[in-house]
């Protein structure tokens, strides 16, 4: 039943013309088809009921020239299912739409609106009578538009100057594109038709196949037949003695899967019939590279494979192919790219480290550690929820890309940061699976294998070291943050530097470090991303070019207190408003208001104000981790903000110290 009624739609909008989808001529006849019929179904419709409702009102001679139009109009639909041309049925329809579009200028309709109907008579009217007869019944309507619009009295209700004049600018801007875009496409048609008759004319003629090429080349008719005439390669390459007659898809059965080979068979269809043009279907060709294994049991190799479509004098189309063994070739890339790769990643990799503190690079791999045996555990705990899974992977990739980027560890820390998109995806899906979750965990074991070869590194540094002063851990912490301040510096283009009040050496001793340091380092990026103006800027409003970002730790109390003040142009709650509001976040009028409410929405996970997505900011986690780690330790955060002088962070976190002197984070 469906399949009928669609069936009786598509005669019935299409007037029971044939058309071909491969045919650009015939679609293009059959859209203007298509368009006419609509014209006519709509406008015989508006008509009759503009001549009923003109009849009812006692108005006999409007009701009866609506009518006659709209009987008009229904003519020239039966009129274009016949063999008449096609621009009768198009005039028929045109002109009834044309003085139903005078009517409405004239009339007014609702409050004026009736002439707005004439900016799509121009379309329709180039669109359906062509360039010449379209552009003059264009111009004949605009005339009478003019006259209504300017004209007193000619109206049913007068028009104002200002809309008059932009209702017929509109009009001929309408018609100006309509005639440009019709004249581009006549132009293009023509070219297209000159080109195609070109490529028609011009025929490839095939060269004499001789025995002693070392490629396969062979004939194949539409059936995928290979042809008698073929190379003495042919053979040898494929695994076969006598190869005329037998059907090359199923020679690759071994070698493609169905659905490949359906594949296949569908490009040879395109090849065939020439659907693209000749450097289209060499891109898109699916045994540009294959690995071919007979049916004779031997040795499996990699060929390459052209194909380009032929006609012969016969008028027949035939598809020729050429075949060329590159399986030492191919075998010979991958070793050389294999050990250029190696040899390249370790020459960056060394690079990269040789500039580092070694204490400071076994900082960074302690802590890398154990972000990664944090992510195994959660891993393993089949109880945890997938999405939930998710976050606290990026949470941790984070952090270690944190670290990466600051010690200038730029190829580990790209590889983190496509681990990143991989875990937003997820964690912004519907749900995760097992599959996924086994993907990220065989990218995570590639990148542990980096993070070991680092430690080969120092391990080979050290050997040619004859001493190494050991650094203490606030001297570690202070370093890594200066160099959080120099990586976002320079590439940002912005200056600061990292003024220190004072740290207690027994809270970095015995307190949270690692935490500590993670926090902080997140703190003093978001500072220079967020916080710290360029230096144009701050001369401007009267700062120095360099920015200060100010750092105590202290310890008192039970408790450490972190406090981190930049002097910055302080938080952009306007920015946070319109992100909150354009992401959803914050729904509530008043809380879009509230300051306390968009400070809570800075440390929600994957919101940020960042413009883009780089390797500092846009991810919308740093804060977010920052919170995450200082709940971990039952700890609290304070956020002051001054526009214009600058933003502090004042953390706490419980610690005790017992009476033996040993202290311990709670």
């Amino acid at each position: 039943m469906g399949k009928g009624t669609s069936n009786f739609f598509l005669n019935l909008i299409t007037s029971g013309k044939p058309f071909d989808m491969q045919d650009e001529a015939r679609m293009d006849t059959a859209v203007r088809i298509i368009l006419l019929n609509s014209m006519i179904f709509l406008g015989a419709s508006l008509l009759t009921l503009f001549g009923v409702e003109s009849l009812r009102v006692g108005a006999s001679v409007q009701g009866a020239a609506d009518l006659t139009m709209a009987a008009m109009t229904l003519i020239a639909f039966f009129v274009l299912r016949t063999d008449a041309p096609f621009i009768v049925s198009s005039l028929m329809t045109v002109t009834p739409f044309g003085f139903l579009c005078l009517f409405l200028t004239f009339s007014g309709g609702v409050q004026g609106s009736g002439v707005l109907w004439i900016y799509s008579f121009p379309l329709l009217s180039i669109f359906l009578l062509g360039m010449t007869v379209g552009t003059l019944f264009s111009a004949l309507l605009f005339v009478a538009v003019l006259a209504a619009l300017f004209v007193p009295g000619a109206a049913a209700m007068p028009y104002e100057g200002a809309f008059a004049g932009r209702t017929a600018g509109v009009y001929l801007l309408v018609l100006t594109c309509t005639i440009v875009y019709e004249q581009t496409k006549i132009t293009k048609d023509r070219l297209v038709a000159r080109l195609t008759r070109e490529l028609q004319s011009e025929r490839d003629e095939i060269a004499a196949m001789k025995d002693n090429l070392d490629s396969g080349l062979f004939l194949m008719d539409g059936e995928f037949l290979i042809q008698p005439q073929y190379s003495k390669a042919l053979g040898a390459l494929l695994g076969g003695s006598e190869l005329a007659g037998h059907n090359f898809v199923d020679l690759l059965t071994n070698s493609l899967q169905e659905k490949e080979r359906e594949t296949l068979k569908d490009y040879f269809g395109m090849v065939y019939n020439r659907s693209f043009d000749q450097a289209m279907l060499n891109d898109i060709n699916p045994l540009h590279q294959f690995t071919y294994v007979s049916h004779g049991g031997s040795e499996p190799k990699i060929l390459r494979a052209t194909f380009a479509p032929i006609d012969r004098e016969d008028g027949k189309t035939y598809i020729l192919a050429n075949i060329t063994d590159t399986t030492r070739e191919v075998a010979l890339q991958e070793q050389l790219s294999a050990e250029e790769n190696k040899r390249q990643e370790e020459m960056r990799s060394l690079f990269e480290v040789i500039h580092v503190e070694p204490r400071v690079l076994n900082d960074f791999i302690e802590d890398a550690d154990w972000e990664f045996d944090r992510i195994n555990k959660n891993l393993k705990d089949k109880g945890r929820d997938g999405r939930e899974l998710m976050v606290e992977m990026y949470q941790g990739v984070h952090a270690i890309k944190s670290n990466a980027v600051i010690l200038g560890l730029n190829g580990f820390a790209a590889k983190l940061h496509a681990l990143e998109d991989e875990l937003k995806v997820l964690r912004e899906g519907e749900r995760v699976s097992f599959d996924d979750v086994l993907h990220v965990t065989f990218e995570l074991d590639k990148l542990m294998t980096v993070k070991d070869g680092y430690r080969d590194l120092i391990d080979r540094i050290r050997a040619f070291s004859k001493t190494e002063n050991r650094m203490k851990e606030e001297q570690v912490l202070v370093q890594t943050l200066q160099r959080v301040i120099e990586k976002a510096g320079a590439d940002l283009g912005k200056k600061a530097e990292l003024v220190v009040r004072g740290i207690d050496p027994v809270a970095m001793e015995y307190g949270p470090r690692r935490a500590m340091k993670e926090v902080l380092m997140q703190l003093v990026r978001n500072a220079m991303v967020h916080g710290i103006e360029s230096p144009e800027r701050r001369e401007a409003s009267g700062k120095s070019e360099s920015g200060s970002i100010l750092l105590s730790i202290e310890q008192a109390s039970g408790s450490i207190t972190i406090q981190l003040t930049d002097d910055g142009h302080g938080i952009d709650f306007v920015a946070i408003r319109e992100r909150a509001e354009q992401t959803g976040l914050i729904t509530e009028r008043a809380k879009l208001d509230d300051r306390n409410a968009l400070l809570q929405a800075l440390f929600h996970p994957g919101f940020s104000t960042a413009a883009a997505i780089d390797m500092h900011a846009g991810r919308g986690i740093g804060l977010n981790l920052v919170k995450e780690r200082v709940k971990e330790l039952k700890g609290t955060i304070r956020l002051q903000s001054e526009e214009g002088k600058g933003t502090s962070f004042r953390i706490s976190i419980p610690f005790e110290v017992p009476a033996s002197g040993v202290a311990s984070a709670s």
